[in-house]
């Protein structure tokens, strides 16, 4: 059999050689993937497209003949999607109590216990993902677009990446025990706090409910999420999901618990006795959050919104940038923590990105995705108390100078009038002292301002008294990168606006008003358990002796200081020549 020459092979046979290796392993990496176990949620009728509720004229998540309840309504269409009941201080006491049982047990599990749990929410989530973006566009009214972006992109990303990495990072550390206590181990154990709490906002509900979720399973904790009484209605199905998904493993579906409800049940919830809470949110409520776990002393971990900003230098590719901030205003209508809410421009290209901006959102459609179909770009705003807020803002800038080229006011859909929608808005020559520059907008306005130099931009921008993410676009990424970490915020991007978030690897979180603490990546994970020291004996019957000397009662204050002055001489002293004196200090002291 002639021999085969690699030399004389064509580029057809080549192609041939890969594809077989390709699909020999991807049939190995299939059979060798651990099997995870299949399971059904239906999702509610009213998510499916055709659905239309009764309309109500003045849509309010509060019932003033029922107070105690939650109203439920698409704010796309104004459709009234049923009433859900708010607990009482007593249900949250019973939450708690499920979840504190349930997570006895839990604690004991193995890390591919609660991978396999892991896996089959990652399994569940891939094949559901028009049924799950379809619920959250109908509680919130955004786009499927973005529901694809923030919602089930975001969720997998953490999902793979606690799949993949969270036993090794919640696995015994070992650290080096110094010189003096070099007989033994001295390690990290990571050990679960307990039952910790998630209090998170409505802007992506699926994920901000499941993200906290997934990060307490993988730590060995149990949790209780409580969702913002605006999506009340589509946390009944992400319930479902993850109890549905524990149950099929023959774990305690009590282990998480969703709650929804107004101002008091979050209170309720960190005094309930939990050992950890995660909050999202404004800053006003977030330090309301930190003084009711003051008295007991839970330790809060707190993302208070943001006002990013992207700064353009003058040689920036315009058509890479301009496409990524449209995205980094706009998704979600505006309504993203990690959002671009200024946007800050070199003189040199001021005018010519503004004319393609203004071109760009003067083509921007709004409307439901779900009763509309095709041509809406931009959904709703899921707040509908907030439009006089917005208004007022854009008014305060124009007054003070500021430039009105497009939108600025509420939006009244001629086929949803009882919807809540906001102009798109084109906001420009905004200075630093303006409010719109200071204020989280959370709305789809596009704010600009002009810098004149790098010194210049990193100044406007370290104005604002938020500090979450940050971006710097310019071809030359080394300066771009240096003004970069002279941003105060606790995320950064190099030509790029929010990915940090894809990283999962990376702790999210920020500086100033933006809030303390981190989640996501190793920092996060760890950050819900208790990081316990441990030393170990490393040698066998080499134990830790207490000399003569310095042993109760104690012969010779003299002798013995003497003696601990040579021994921390002799360990810690950084020349030769005093570590042979230490030597010979310690001898004498015993004689």
């Amino acid at each position: 059999m002639d021999s085969l020459n690699l030399s004389e092979l064509t580029i057809t046979q080549w192609a041939t050689i890969g594809f077989g290796a390709l699909v020999s392993w991807l049939m190995l990496s299939w059979i060798s993937q651990p099997k995870t176990k299949q399971f059904k949620v239906e999702p509610p009728a009213a998510a499916h497209p055709s659905w239309k509720g009764p309309v109500l004229e003045n849509p309010s998540i509060r019932d003033p003949h029922n107070p105690g309840e939650i109203v439920c309504y698409d704010p796309a269409t104004g459709y009234h999607m049923g009433n859900i009941p708010s607990p009482t201080v007593k249900q949250v006491g019973e939450a708690y109590e499920r979840a504190r049982s349930a997570q006895q047990k839990w604690t004991k599990t193995t890390f591919e216990q609660r991978r396999a749990v892991l896996r089959s929410l990652l399994d569940f989530v891939l094949e559901n993902q028009e049924d799950i973006c379809r619920v959250g566009c109908r509680d919130t009214g955004k786009t499927m677009v973005d529901a694809s972006l923030g919602e089930v992109i975001t969720t997998c990303a953490k999902l793979r990446w606690t799949i993949d990495n969270g036993e090794a990072v919640l696995s015994p550390e070992y650290r080096d025990p110094g010189l003096m206590m070099m007989y033994k181990h001295a390690k990290i154990v990571y050990q679960p706090m307990g039952v910790v709490a998630a209090l998170v906002s409505w802007n992506y509900p699926f994920h901000n409910a499941l993200g906290p979720v997934i990060s307490a399973l993988m730590s060995g904790n149990a949790i209780i999420v409580k969702a913002s009484e605006y999506v009340a209605w589509s946390t009944q199905y992400y319930q479902r999901i993850v109890q549905t998904c524990l149950a099929e493993h023959g774990h305690d579906p009590d282990l998480v618990q969703f709650i929804t409800g107004f101002a008091d049940v979050g209170e309720a919830i960190v005094r309930s006795g939990v050992n950890h809470v995660t909050f999202i949110g404004s800053p006003g409520v977030g330090k309301l959050v930190q003084r009711n776990a003051v008295d007991s002393l839970v330790p809060c971990l707190l993302e208070l919104g943001g006002k990013d900003c992207a700064i353009l230098l003058k040689d920036t590719d315009l058509n890479q940038a301009i496409p990524v901030l449209m995205r980094g205003v706009f998704q979600n209508c505006g309504q993203n923590c990690i959002g671009i809410e200024r946007i800050i421009i070199a003189a040199e290209i001021y005018d010519k990105v503004i004319a393609e901006m203004e071109k760009r959102i003067s083509g921007l459609r709004q409307g439901s995705v779900l009763a509309d179909g095709e041509g809406v770009d931009c959904g709703a705003q899921t707040m509908g108390t907030q439009f006089e807020k917005l208004e007022g803002l854009v008014q305060e800038a124009v007054s003070r100078g500021a430039r009105l080229l497009k939108g600025g006011k509420r939006y009244q859909h001629p086929k949803h009038p009882h919807g809540q929608y906001f102009e798109p808005t084109l906001l420009v020559d905004v200075t630093p002292d303006m409010e719109i520059a200071n204020e989280e907008a959370f709305a789809p306005i596009m704010v600009i301002m002009k810098h004149n130099g790098p010194e210049d931009a990193v100044r406007i921008a370290n104005a604002c008294p938020y500090g979450l993410g940050s971006s710097v676009f310019s071809a030359d990424k080394t300066l771009a990168e240096r003004m970069c970490l002279q941003l105060k915020t606790g995320m950064t991007n190099v030509n790029d606006f929010a990915v940090n978030y894809l990283c999962q690897s990376l702790p999210f979180g920020g500086v100033g008003i933006s809030g303390y603490g981190r989640f996501a990546g190793v920092e996060g994970l760890r950050g819900l358990c208790v990081p316990k020291a441990v030393t170990v004996d490393r040698i066998p019957f080499v134990k830790t002796p207490i000399p003569p000397i310095l042993d109760y009662p104690i012969d010779s204050l003299t002798k013995s200081f003497t003696f601990l002055q040579g021994l921390i001489n002799m360990m810690y002293a950084p020349y030769y020549l005093a570590k042979v004196k230490a030597v010979f200090d310690l001898a004498k002291a015993n004689m």
